[in-house]
């Protein structure tokens, strides 16, 4: 928790996930200097109307463990959470947050054997889920039906290196941290959101590029036919030419009935 202490990277780190630019930090390394950063940094959470609970900028000053880690946590959940929302096209219940992640992952992985996503606990420990939806949006990276639900540890590290290898997604967790009793349930979601935003990202790329390949499909359909009509002009100007050319070679009488 030394990294937080003096506040810098607070801001910078408060910087780069909101895309807004933080006050300066305050130089030196006197206790006062740090308080004043990290009170900069909590200020602008609270500007961002995140509730800090019984949380003052000299707990993080301190070290303090359990409030610098809730501070990381409801960072996490401000800037990678908070935006998730899933219209249900049933009942048009929007869902938010935590609700509408888990919704996003029963929806990727309907019809998977053996995955039956409850809860961001139990129902990650046999690394099936994780496999589920990378194969759900990358079927090539992930043969799942060589996975077995006895296998955990294999199942999970399969999906963390293909995530980290293939997809550019950090390792956040390991096998052992996922295969207990009761696995910690903000690690893994904050550890699946990166899958959210990923694949997210990715689909609005994919109608992206459908939706420029239309543009040039109508456009290469404007060139050819104004091409078409280039050629059909050109014969009609050529066509023009020949027949007043052939009329003027002809000679006329100078009455109706000689015509």
């Amino acid at each position: 928790y030394v990294d937080l202490r003096d506040g810098k990277q607070l801001l910078k780190l408060l910087e780069i996930l909101s895309g807004e630019r933080l006050p300066r930090p305050t130089k030196g390394k006197m206790r006062i200097h740090c308080l004043e950063n990290v009170d900069k940094a909590l200020q602008f959470l609270r500007d961002q109307r995140v509730h800090l609970e019984n949380m003052g900028s000299h707990d993080i000053v301190d070290g303090n463990a359990r409030l610098t880690l809730g501070l990381i946590w409801t960072i996490i959940l401000r800037f990678q959470i908070q935006d998730i929302t899933i219209e249900e096209t049933e009942n048009q219940e929007t869902k938010s947050a935590k609700d509408a992640l888990l919704l996003w992952c029963q929806m990727k992985t309907a019809g998977y054997h053996n995955v039956n996503i409850r809860n961001f606990t139990t129902s990650w420990r046999d690394g099936l889920a994780f496999n589920a939806i990378i194969h759900k949006h990358r079927p090539d990276l992930v043969q799942y039906e060589k996975l077995s639900r006895s296998n955990p540890i294999h199942n999970l590290n399969n999906a963390f290196t293909t995530a980290e290898n293939k997809l550019g997604l950090t390792k956040l967790l390991d096998a052992e941290d996922i295969f207990v009793e009761q696995p910690d349930e903000k690690s893994i979601i904050t550890y699946v959101v990166t899958y959210y935003h990923y694949f997210s990202k990715l689909k609005q790329e994919t109608v992206q590029g459908k939706r420029i390949g239309k543009v040039v499909g109508i456009a290469m359909e404007n060139d050819r036919m104004i091409k078409e009509y280039e050629n059909l002009t050109s014969d009609l100007l050529k066509w023009i030419e020949t027949t007043i050319e052939s009329l003027n070679d002809r000679a006329f009488a100078n009455s109706l009935t000689g015509v």
